[in-house]
């Protein structure tokens, strides 16, 4: 008989299973992007702007409004609205830039969007598996809550989390003590979590900084358990299969 995998029991032992959410449990990027190419292509065949230039100017206008880490309290739609407007006055200067436009442009994004949504291989599955298991979830993000919310119910992941927090709700990023504040709210130790995240800065890092036993979620990389610093799995079927009892 093997010897069972003590990082692996480590994990099982937590109360607690906590989760990033974008590039995490869906394909965030790749369902914001063609969201984004949606706008552009409205956009291009109402004004002939070019289409490339206007994913250019938009990276750089998503830089600049995604610095704060959404920490400032406002909606989703608050900052599509912006973006938006930004990117046509960068293209339209002499040309007014009408309410019902922005808001025919916030449509086409939300319907791509809603249409494009993806969950990674194997999350529900593993958020059932964990349900069955008899622990709770949880999902510390960063982004706008209205936003989170709507993806999660979206994405049929609602019922299995029991809080989700975002940096919008609470003021703070992930690097400014996020995890913190959060665990003071909802009465959670940093002994009884464990985090699973795609960015090795922000969510790993950080994590581990805090106390909390942390696991890198990546795709590109095998799987790896040996090393408690360095945590990492490739697939949440991987990480599901081995939580079951008796595997």
């Amino acid at each position: 008989m093997s010897t069972p995998n003590p990082h692996l029991q480590a994990i099982l032992a937590k109360k607690w299973f906590g989760f990033d959410l974008d590039d995490t449990l869906h394909e965030f990027r790749k369902a914001s992007t063609k969201a984004s190419m949606t706008v552009f292509e409205a956009i291009h065949k109402k004004f002939g702007i070019n289409m490339e230039a206007l994913e250019v100017k938009y990276q750089e206008i998503l830089q600049t409004s995604t610095a704060n880490a959404f920490t400032d309290g406002r909606t989703s739609t608050d900052y599509r609205r912006e973006r938006f407007t930004q990117l046509l006055e960068a293209h339209l200067v002499d040309d007014p830039i009408e309410d019902t436009y922005i808001n025919n442009l916030l449509e086409i994004y939300q319907s791509s969007l809603r249409s494009n949504l993806t969950l990674k291989a194997g999350a529900l599955g593993l958020l059932q598996t964990l349900r069955r298991l008899g622990k709770k979830v949880i999902v510390i993000t960063e982004g706008p809550a209205d936003a989170q919310e709507w993806t999660a119910q979206e994405l049929g992941l609602w019922s299995y989390i029991d809080i989700l927090v975002t940096t919008n709700g609470i003021g703070k990023s992930k690097v400014d003590g996020l995890f913190g504040v959060v665990f003071e709210k909802y009465g959670i130790s940093a002994d009884e979590i464990v985090y699973f995240g795609d960015n090795e800065v922000r969510d790993v890092k950080v994590a581990q900084g805090d106390g909390i036993l942390a696991v890198l979620y990546d795709e590109k990389q095998r799987s790896q358990l040996d090393d408690c610093e360095s945590l990492r799995i490739d697939s949440w079927e991987f990480l599901a299969l081995n939580l079951e009892p008796g595997v």
